[in-house]
């Protein structure tokens, strides 16, 4: 076979080229530590770290999605513990302000603290958060949620219902609530012990009756029917007699003070000396506003209560602003209790996610990353054979007749 010399001279060159090609590559990965530069090198490996790098962002993302969310949901902690020592010094108002020790006047005093601990509460709930987001407005978070009338009563503006809260992923398949509405909070509350309520609707000029507590003691037996408690005096006692709302008898009996009333599933103490005339509803109990229990205490405490009616009413006011009262406490510590849970899940995620980025990040290295004594020992080898290669072009170079003549 003959060859030419220009074949000779080509086939030298392409050897000194593919080994400069080889030990520039060998150069490149050593420089930057990695073993796939392109995706020709290897591209199984290629498509695994692109799909590992897609994984790698996502999580770091949920990292921060919990770190931007976390102090959000410390803050609504701190406000309902502050919420929560307002409501237990307003407790202790109502009971102080119940005792016959007390005056008009220093019950006024009492009445105006109380005032100043709703107008505290009417700030924590329109708390805002660092970045100047209502805490408690939902995903109308830039609106005021909580806002006052003229006559002073208070309405809820933000969002409700679903979809109402924002939710935040710390994970592909984990979303969790970065807050509360205001009108779960403060505004839609059970009242007494969510299931039944009483008042004094209709009361004579003389009763000193007074609603001491309403429950419930059989609950299989318990209805949504509304009754109405009449009292008449039967020769020397006083009788009770029970109508639903059609106006048929239920019940009936001689009325003693302090003690309950059974009937429907339910059971009334009322105490006091009653009068012809005199109604006590006993009902399924309604929502109530923070804002309302404490403004209808505060009501009765500036009404007094020296004698007669008003003692009775402010004595059942203290007492169902007293299981208000605690109905909203008993709210507060269910909504602590979700949002040291959600905290407790962001810090257990987190430390998932860091888990699995160095994992992650594992895998990857283990796909990509340059073995650096293979690749010393590939590149003297690739420089030796590169050497040999322009050493054997030079030879091969003289290898002319002219050289000869």
């Amino acid at each position: 076979m003959r060859i030419s010399t220009t074949q000779i001279f080509q086939t030298g060159i392409d050897q000194i080229q593919r080994g400069q090609t080889e030990l520039n590559r060998t150069s490149l990965q050593m420089g930057r530590g990695e073993r796939i530069l392109s995706p020709s090198d290897d591209p199984s490996g290629a498509t695994q770290v692109n799909q590992f790098e897609r994984i790698i962002q996502a999580t770091k993302q949920y990292q921060r999605n919990i770190d931007n969310t976390q102090p959000r949901l410390q803050q609504e902690e701190s406000a309902l513990q502050s919420g929560t020592d307002l409501l237990q010094r307003a407790r202790e108002l109502v009971v102080a302000g119940n005792n016959d020790s007390q005056t008009n006047e220093t019950r006024s005093y009492l009445a105006g603290e109380l005032r100043q601990l709703r107008e505290g509460m009417f700030d924590i709930a329109n708390t805002k958060d660092p970045n100047g987001e209502y805490l408690f407005a939902g995903t109308k978070s830039l609106q005021q949620p909580f806002q006052q009338d003229g006559a002073g009563a208070v309405d809820y503006k933000g969002a409700e219902g679903t979809g109402s809260v924002r939710e935040v992923a710390i994970s592909a398949n984990r979303k969790i609530p970065v807050g509360d509405t205001g009108a779960r909070v403060f505004m839609d509350i059970p009242e007494n012990d969510g299931r039944v309520g009483a008042e004094v609707t209709n009361r004579g000029p003389g009763s000193r009756l007074v609603v001491e507590q309403t429950g419930v003691n059989d609950s299989a037996a318990l209805t949504d029917q509304t009754y109405t408690i009449t009292f008449e005096e039967v020769g020397e006692q006083i009788e009770y007699r029970i109508e639903d709302e059609s106006g048929d008898p239920v019940a009936s009996g001689p009325y003693v003070s302090g003690e309950a009333i059974t009937f429907d599933g339910r059971s009334i103490t009322l105490s006091g000396t009653p009068e012809e005339g005199d109604e006590v509803v006993s009902r399924p109990a309604e929502k109530k506003s923070v804002f309302e229990t404490l403004d209808a205490i505060i009501a009765a405490l500036e009404e007094g209560g020296a004698s007669g009616n008003s003692r009775a009413n402010l004595a059942t006011a203290s007492n169902t602003a007293l299981a208000d009262l605690d109905a909203v406490l008993g709210n507060f510590s269910d909504i602590r209790a979700e949002v040291g849970s959600r905290l407790k899940t962001f810090d257990q995620q987190k430390d998932l996610n860091e888990d699995r980025l160095v994992d992650l990040n594992s895998a990857v290295s283990e796909i990509r990353d340059l073995d650096y004594a293979e690749a010393i020992s590939r590149f003297n080898q690739q420089q030796v054979a590169l050497q040999a290669a322009q050493q054997t072009y030079t030879q091969v170079n003289r290898l002319s007749l002219f050289d000869f003549l």
